[in-house]
Formats: structure tokens, C-alpha cells, sequence
């Protein structure tokens, strides 16, 4: 037997054979120019506590007068097509059958008891996601938190999964009852293929990945929230949109820039990639922004 660690899932990596590391100047020049990325974002209800979604300690939230309470959010799957490459789901949206029987799908009884699954309601699961729109290309996760992966009942066992470098191998005390379930929603499927990153030469951000290679759909190194944490940013017909993950849950957060609360690894990274992706946003302004969990 092997030991347990605290990673977010011992399932198997490789290094992903798409994509490549570019500067995040390359990405700026060419985000404000159309692109043939077709999004189309599909949701999910939810509920939560607000400490956990918005730091409620924060000096702007004291002010507001933010009280700890249930909060309704949204889960999200974005469907992400590419002309030539196909279609990609950003993370996985919501399997009825997951809600159904969770136990049935591998979900631990601490998650069950926790994570409120009962309290999630899919209007449109991932099955019939894939239904509407076609055989998956691949799934682009933000990263590994159950209501990312909620989805994985619906997505056929041979789809290629993306993720961020290091983030099944990060170590957090939270994996002690998450890992399990983790494994089991990914038991069969291929390895995780982790997107690479190097350090940013123009300072802006952690890392960026052209993923296409053509510079219509870019991945954003924001950790944080995990330590292998992605945002993306398409170039659509309409112009950039920009899929911040859980770097912002809220639409209040984001408004005042205030990071997460208790949901979240590292609280000095999750504010910087915060700042970070804000400051993206005020220097193209036709940008759609699309937070993690609200409009």
C-alpha cells in the first residue's frame, strides 16, 4: 500500500503535449484583436458561506458590513470551441448523477457532510453539454476542488484532462479527506496532462501558456487559491474574455478587490494573482470578465 500524502490526487501526470510558455507581453498584444474562440458558459446553482467565498476580515468588507451567511453561487462549466483543435470544456460542470449519489461516485462521507452536494442543481448537467455540442477535445481545469471536478461522471474516460503544473502534487492538510475522492473520479482515466509554464520575462504574472500555439487561448499561472491554479483569457469574435477561476469567487470581491476567505491555500498569492488579473482587465477595458462562482 502507499502512503498517504496530502496531494491533492496520487494519480499519474505527464507533461502536456500542448501548449507552450510565452511571455505575457506576446499574449497582451494580440488579446484585443478578434479571435476564433467561441465561449459559452453553462451554470450550475450552489450555495456557501460567505467567509469561505470573500474574505469577511478584510478592512473594505468590516466597512461594508459583510456578515458570515449562507451565499448563492454558481457553478461553472465554459464550453470553449477552437476551429481546428475542437471543443474543450473549462473545468467540468455538474453530473446529475453526481448529485444523486454522490457515495455511488466515490465522494468521501466527510465531503458528503461538508460540501453541501445536496444543494447543487444542474439546469443543464454535463452530459448534455457534451450532448449539444459535440465529442470533447480535452478538459481545462482551473484546478482540482470537488466543485471543479463534479462534472467527471459525464466525460468520457479517454478525455485528455489539462491541468496546472504541481497542482495534483501540491501538498494541503484539506487533501487528508479530499484526495480520496479525487482518485476515484479519476481512476481510469489517462494521466493528468500538466500545461508548463516558466517565469514570466515581462513580470506580469507568474507564467502564461499559449495553448493552442496560435495565440487565440491563453492559460494564466494564478496560484494561490491551489498552488497550480490557471486562469484563461480567449480571443473571441466579440473580443478577450478573460476566466478568472477561483481567483475571484464574487462579483463583490472582484468590485473591491478582495480576495477569497477561508477558501484558499495561500492568502498573500491568491491577492497578488488577484491584483494581477484585475490589472489585466483595467488595461484592456473590452474585456469580458467571467468570475469563479457569480456573474
Amino acid at each position: 500500500m502507499k502512503p498517504f500524502t496530502f496531494k491533492a490526487t496520487t494519480h499519474r501526470v505527464t507533461r502536456a503535449g500542448l501548449g507552450a510558455p510565452v511571455g505575457s507581453a506576446v499574449m497582451e498584444d494580440l488579446i484585443d484583436q478578434p479571435g476564433p474562440v467561441e465561449i459559452r458558459t453553462v451554470a450550475a446553482d450552489w450555495e456557501v458561506p460567505l467567509s469561505g467565498v470573500v474574505n469577511i476580515k478584510h478592512p473594505k468588507a468590516v466597512q461594508a458590513g459583510l456578515k458570515d451567511g449562507p451565499e448563492a453561487i454558481k457553478i461553472y462549466a465554459h464550453v470553449v470551441r477552437h476551429p481546428t483543435h475542437g471543443v474543450f470544456l473549462v473545468d467540468t460542470g455538474v453530473s446529475r448523477q453526481f448529485v444523486k449519489d454522490p457515495a455511488g461516485e466515490g465522494v468521501g462521507w466527510v465531503l458528503r457532510k461538508f460540501q453541501a452536494i445536496d444543494k447543487m442543481k444542474a439546469h443543464e448537467s454535463t452530459a448534455e453539454i457534451i450532448q449539444a455540442e459535440g465529442a470533447l477535445a480535452g478538459v481545462f481545469m482551473t484546478h482540482l476542488h470537488l466543485d471543479h471536478v463534479s462534472g467527471l461522471p459525464d466525460i468520457p474516460k479517454d478525455v485528455p484532462i489539462y491541468t496546472g503544473a504541481d497542482e495534483a502534487e501540491a501538498q494541503l492538510f484539506l487533501n487528508l479527506f479530499a484526495q480520496g475522492t479525487t482518485n476515484n473520479l479519476l481512476d481510469g482515466r489517462p494521466p493528468l496532462q500538466e500545461l508548463q509554464f516558466t517565469k514570466d520575462p515581462d513580470g506580469r504574472f507568474e507564467g502564461v501558456n499559449d495553448v493552442f500555439g496560435d495565440g487565440s487561448f491563453f492559460a494564466i499561472l494564478t496560484p494561490g487559491h491551489t498552488t497550480g491554479h490557471l486562469s484563461f483569457v480567449a480571443r473571441t469574435p466579440a473580443g478577450p474574455e478573460l476566466l478568472t477561476g477561483d481567483v475571484s469567487h464574487t462579483r463583490w470581491g472582484w468590485e473591491n478587490d478582495v480576495e477569497p476567505g477561508t477558501f484558499l491555500a495561500e492568502r498573500q498569492p491568491s491577492i497578488d494573482s488577484l491584483l494581477k488579473l484585475k490589472a489585466l482587465s483595467k488595461r484592456h477595458p473590452n474585456m469580458t470578465v467571467k468570475l469563479g462562482h457569480q456573474p
